[in-house]
């Protein structure tokens, strides 16, 4: 009997090729959607915003056009390149405009100095995989793995005790912990899921419970009128599937990108309505079917006022996913009014080593994003203890170092991956080598943070993904 590390996959080659020409077929559609629809009037701007694009496409397309069986986390990685930089620049973002043909080009460049060593770094690292028992090999049982159901009932009902419910206190102490153990327990057991699926291993009972647990933490996700949590939950069960059986989902995917761009739509006007504060609403359970039907409404037909601004509901969803307007803001003041940083946001990285219980007073890992807000002239300094804006570590790394730093940066993270990689290539997938590319790609999407609260949530998330599964299995005799 095929255990989860061992899929069935009868015609890796056939499936495989599918889904490179089914990848091929939608990145040749996008680049052309955009070349005519795009509000760029300087042809070597539209050709840099494509190039974006296919940078952002490449080692996807190589991972699926090779038949590699390593899990695909740096190619993962650099997709976010085409929703977070080159669709908010090609578009046309209200962001984005504003900024001089001189200062966009600049940007784009930015990135494109930003893939291109990324790719390259990753495409020449060498290495072996990694031997140790301990790390190679699956950290539970069959019996245990094949209860990830139950793994997605405890995430779904804690999600709907902490969003309908005052039985975990907001303030509480304890909390981020709970919060963090069972995020872990969510992302692994939808994972596995996804992948038991795509590989033809789940009947319709149990097909049916997994997508009414996924379907239950999205919308208990969503309730906050927060989209990006349950939008990462989806994107990574589908990764899961897609890279399990090799194919796209393209009816699912049809039939979520409307939905989900029309709650995009109706979002602001939500807050309007519901935040007091700044504060989420306060839903009971029996709230949901009007309050999701007055979202829909409102995303359909958005008031008046900013009915302009949202003409296209499959752009509005995309262009709000933006970080081209940062590397535009970056460009244009440094160093033409102000000097480089020359790594003052990276300064508080090391005492994040340091667990809080050792060290009480140590630096937030938010102080990086709070000085990069006050010396780009986007915040004051009361403004910057409540208010966060997202910059992304590739503005973060020119605002240090310029294009250097940037180059450097994108050399770096394509070697880690790469790294990482190579030592999981003989490992079991749901090993702790395994677990860590799942984090990786799951880590991918959080693109908007600096440095700092990047490696700070990605290491908490890893304790409880990766360290707790290897202590459990060390202490009850499995490894």
């Amino acid at each position: 009997m095929n255990t989860p590390d061992t899929p069935a996959q009868p015609d890796i080659k056939k499936s495989s090729r599918t889904l490179f020409l089914s990848a091929a077929a939608c990145l040749a559609a996008a680049c052309l959607y955009y070349f005519c629809t795009t509000q760029l009037k300087d042809p070597v701007l539209i050709c840099l915003g494509l190039a974006i694009i296919v940078l952002s496409a490449l080692p996807a397309m190589q991972w699926a056009r090779t038949e590699q069986r390593h899990f695909p986390a740096f190619e993962i990685f650099m997709l976010t390149g085409i929703n977070f930089y080159a669709v908010p620049m090609l578009s046309g973002h209200n962001s984005v405009v504003t900024f001089p043909d001189r200062v966009v080009t600049d940007a784009a460049l930015t990135m494109i100095v930003f893939q291109v060593p990324a790719i390259v770094a990753f495409f020449l690292a060498r290495g072996r995989p990694a031997r140790h028992p301990l790390l190679v090999e699956q950290l539970l049982p069959d019996r245990i793995l094949m209860q990830t159901q139950t793994g997605m009932w405890l995430n779904t009902f804690y999600l709907y005790v902490t969003t309908f419910t005052t039985i975990v206190p907001p303030d509480w102490t304890v909390g981020p912990i709970l919060h963090a153990g069972f995020a872990g327990i969510g992302i692994v057991c939808a994972f596995v899921q996804a992948r038991l699926w795509g590989e033809q291993r789940l009947n319709s009972t149990a097909k049916f419970i997994c997508g009414l647990n996924l379907a239950l933490q999205v919308i208990f996700s969503f309730s906050g009128l927060y989209l990006i949590s349950g939008i990462s939950l989806l994107v990574l069960f589908l990764i899961s599937y897609v890279t399990a059986c090799r194919r796209l989902p393209l009816l699912l995917i049809a039939a979520c990108l409307p939905v989900l761009a029309v709650l995009h739509n109706g979002k602001s006007a939500m807050r309007t309505i519901y935040w007091e504060d700044d504060q989420q609403p306060c839903l009971s359970l029996t709230d949901l079917p009007g309050f999701f039907e007055q979202w829909i409404q409102l995303g359909l037909h958005p008031p008046e006022d900013e009915a302009e601004e949202r003409k296209s509901l499959a752009a509005n969803l995309l262009e709000r996913a933006s970080l081209f307007q940062m590397l535009c803001l970056a460009n244009q003041r440094i160093p033409a009014s102000l000097p480089f940083l020359n790594g003052e946001t990276y300064a508080d990285i090391p005492a994040q080593i340091v667990p809080r219980v050792i060290w009480p007073d140590k630096p937030s890992p938010h102080l990086s994003n709070s000085r990069l807000g006050i010396y780009l002239g986007l915040l004051d300094q009361d403004a910057a203890e409540k208010v966060s804006i997202a910059f992304g570590f590739i503005a973060e790394a020119y605002c240090n170092f310029g294009y250097i730093g940037v180059a450097v940066l994108g050399a770096l993270m394509g070697w880690v991956f790469k790294r990482v990689v190579l030592l999981s290539l003989d490992a079991a997938q749901f090993s702790a080598l395994g677990l860590l590319t799942i984090l990786l790609a799951a880590w991918s999407f959080q693109v908007e943070l600096v440095m700092a609260s990047w490696l700070t949530s990605f290491f908490q998330a890893a304790v409880v993904v990766v360290g707790l599964p290897m202590a459990v299995a060390r202490f009850l005799g499995w490894r």
